[in-house]
């Protein structure tokens, strides 16, 4: 055999193989310093967003606190408002007697004033200095006053300097008898008051919070208050505040010509305005120190590549020059030397190896054959297990999700049913009816889309109760309507003049009616015969849904009711054959302990489906359902509701009123706190797909508040899933209740919870 040639080599392509690893090491390095330096673009954007956005929340929750400040100023001065002896015939000192136990227990108010309409002071809570009287004393801010007088509100007014040098905040409430305003109420609000507001926020040190009356004049300050109380905002942040909108944020310099980012909050209530300012330093530090790293580690990279590359070429170079020698060697038949250094070039390898290579080509490329077919069957196998655990965990989480959006619209369906049917109980009643059963349907669906093993596999659990098969079967058509109204051939009924009753579940009954009924109307001609034949026997009762349509092949009736059948035996019934649904009848019949049965001639004989159930040994009557109006549930406690469906809320709110309930609403975490300052609850009920805080951590907030500890929480969610309820359970809810939430089920749990509660806290 002729020996083979030496393989032509051109030189001037060769390429040493420590230029090679050069080129590798570089290659692989500045990809990913590009894609590193992409995403750190991306985080240093997202740690800017997420400084602005704790700056602008901090802002938002500051805002929120002083209003609430403001709000019990005017609750109290209302209250106050009340005196029985604030009259035309004013008893000035009782009124001054009681003005100063109120000071008493107010100690942010600086004064309390009672004034004229003409604004003339009556009375002072703290007497006047000597040598001053009340004949020559004037409101120390006419403007709210006069504002006051002509829309008779309670107003807050603007940061003044009143008599004796002190600087105070107006506000004011009207005194109303017989519908005349008899006086003005003023309280004088400390600004000292609202920084210690701001202090008790944990505001970091190196932070600057500004609170700004209606005229932007700083009111409080988080550092030097009382250096720059009265005064207006720097130039720079008077520009961002007249930017428009409620809130925003933007560089700015504060008076100390400090270079800072300023979130600002507009209050709708009173016109205030709460800044926060963040160090313009803190703000770039994060980016700083992002860029130090990624350069320091990108150049890092690039020199311990080059090294390694530069060691690997010298450690290579050799053995390959002396491996090169042996495979010539061994083509030559003499003695092979052991490599003892490293590989020289990667083409001489090449070259010294060709003629051994060519000696066992065949074993070799068998060999690699079959060991590229293991790797590409390992690798389709991977990937189809990779597929199938992906496919399976979006379908979950999808079925989930679908649940809970669906569950969150039928909740005020349901609850707005009841409140039409409370407020009258004859209005509409048909429609009502329709929509209640069809809701009621709607819901179980729902419930069976989080689990579509347990229709396929009969994992259902069955709500039973006695069950007239004839008022099945009439809802089964009612469901069924458009399909059959659309036949030419109206639908035949055989049925007794007596209820037939059966201990079932009426929706599971109603879905095994309404498939068969589909299944017989899709496939068969509109001038075909359908019959419904419904028999009462001693030991069973027996449906039948009989039609004169397609049939059913000899072959395929004993898999009828099996699931997919119609996939692999190609049954050409119509639009669509027999498949899921037939399966489902099967299990919703199993689990009701009866049986179902199909039988056919053959194709274009038409098919009848026989199903058999076990009869009640007696009637039971229906149980009335309990008049939500119980005195058993009445109650007069106060109930917070938070969701974030605002019609869920609203209805609900509207329930609990009408039983004579105190009741508050709240649409987000947020708010729900906030609320707790004018109205601490003795019950709670928190939707758990709350925005920017869910329920759990809104429980949490509310279990670690002094106010609220003990107070019984409800979890209402559109989740239904046994891990929800576990979860609920260990977030200290005490009940979890799924939408939609049947009124009286609702009421029944929140009197069990208020009579089971040991404490009941001060109301506020």
């Amino acid at each position: 055999m002729k020996p083979p040639s030496t393989p032509p080599a051109d030189p001037a392509r060769r390429v040493p193989l420590q230029r090679r690893l050069f080129l590798l090491a570089l290659g692989a390095i500045l990809p990913l310093a590009v894609a590193s330096g992409i995403g750190l673009q991306a985080l240093v954007n997202q740690q800017r967003l997420q400084a602005e956005r704790a700056s602008i929340d901090l802002a938002r929750a500051l805002s929120i606190a002083v209003g609430g400040e403001l709000r019990l100023s005017i609750s109290a001065l209302e209250t106050l408002a009340t005196t029985p002896g604030l009259v035309r015939d004013l008893d000035a000192p009782g009124f001054e007697a009681v003005a100063r136990d109120v000071l008493k227990t107010r100690p942010e108010w600086l004064q309390i004033m009672l004034a004229r309409p003409d604004g003339a002071v009556m009375a002072l809570g703290k007497p006047l200095p000597a040598g001053q009287s009340l004949a020559h004393l004037r409101t120390a801010e006419p403007r709210s006053f006069q504002w006051l007088i002509e829309h008779r509100q309670p107003v807050v007014g603007y940061l003044t300097e009143g008599y004796g040098g002190r600087w105070g905040v107006p506000v004011r409430v009207p005194v109303i008898r017989d519908g005349q305003l008899v006086f003005v109420l003023t309280a004088v609000l400390q600004p000292e008051a609202l920084k210690t507001l701001i202090e008790r926020q944990q505001v970091p040190p190196n932070w600057l919070v500004s609170v700004w009356d209606a005229q932007t004049r700083r009111v409080a300050r988080s550092r030097a208050h009382d250096k720059f109380l009265g005064s207006g905002p720097s130039a720079t942040l008077q520009v961002l505040l007249a930017s428009g909108g409620i809130e925003g944020i933007g560089p700015t310099h504060t008076l100390e010509s400090e270079d800072v980012y300023t979130a600002f909050t507009h209050q709708r209530d009173f016109g205030w305005t709460v800044s926060v300012a963040v160090p313009a330093k803190e703000m770039a530090m994060g980016a700083s120190q992002s860029l130090i790293a990624y350069g320091g580690g990108v150049l890092l990279s690039v020199v311990i590549g080059l090294m390694a590359a530069w060691t690997m070429a010298r450690r290579i170079n050799g053995p390959m020059g002396q491996l090169r020698d042996a495979a010539q060697a061994l083509g030559q038949g003499q003695v092979v030397q052991v490599p003892r250094g490293d590989i020289s070039e990667i083409q001489e390898v090449g070259d010294a190896l060709f003629a051994a290579a060519h000696q066992r080509a065949h074993s070799e490329a068998e060999r690699e054959r079959l060991l590229a077919a293991e790797r590409v069957a390992h690798a389709e196998v991977q990937s189809a297990m990779l597929q199938a655990q992906t496919a399976n965990q979006a379908k979950d989480e999808f079925l989930a999700m679908l649940g809970h959006e669906l569950r969150n619209p039928l909740s005020p369906i349901v609850t707005a049913l009841h409140l039409m049917s409370r407020r009258d109980a004859h209005a509409h009643e048909f429609e009502r009816r329709i929509i209640e059963r069809q809701v009621k349907h709607m819901v179980r669906l729902v419930d069976d889309l989080l689990d579509v093993s347990r229709i396929t596999q009969g994992k259902i659990e069955l709500r039973r109760e006695p069950v007239d098969m004839k008022a099945v079967v009439e809802q089964a058509v009612e469901l069924t309507k458009p399909l059959l109204d659309s036949r030419a051939c109206p639908v035949r009924f055989d049925m007794p003049d007596q209820p037939v009753m059966v201990w079932g579940d009426w929706v599971r009954l109603v879905q095994v009616v309404g498939n068969l009924l589909s299944n017989a109307a899709k496939f068969t001609p509109p001038d075909g015969l359908i019959e419904v034949s419904l028999k009462q026997g001693v030991d069973a009762v027996t449906l039948s849904v009989r039609d004169e349509g397609n049939g059913i092949a000899p072959e395929l009736l004993p898999q009828v009711f099996d699931l997919f059948t119609q996939g692999k035996q190609a049954i050409h019934r119509g639009s669509g054959g027999l498949g899921l649904g037939l399966a489902i009848v099967k299990t919703m019949v199993q689990l009701h302990g009866g049986r179902v049965s199909a039988a056919s001639q053959g194709p274009g004989l038409g098919s009848t489906f026989t199903i058999t159930l076990l009869p009640m040994d007696a009637i039971v009557a229906w149980a009335q359902l309990e008049d939500v109006r119980d005195p058993a549930l009445q109650g007069q406690e106060r109930i917070l509701v938070v969701d974030d469906n605002q019609d869920a809320a609203e209805t609900v709110a509207m329930v609990l009123r009408d039983m004579g309930y105190d009741v508050r609403t709240a649409h987000d975490g947020l708010a729900a706190l906030a609320v707790l300052d004018e109205f601490v609850p003795e019950l709670a009920m928190l939707d758990i797909g709350l925005p920017s805080m869910d329920g759990y951590e809104l429980a949490s907030r509310l279990q670690a508040d002094q106010r609220t500890r003990h107070i019984p929480l409800i979890a209402v969610t559109g989740y239904g899933a046994e891990s929800d309820l576990a979860r609920a359970l260990q977030a200290g809810f005490l009940e979890r209740l799924v939408k939609p939430v049947a009124t009286p089920q609702l009421l029944q749990t929140i009197r069990r919870l208020l009579a089971a509660k040991p404490v009941t806290p001060p109301r506020p």
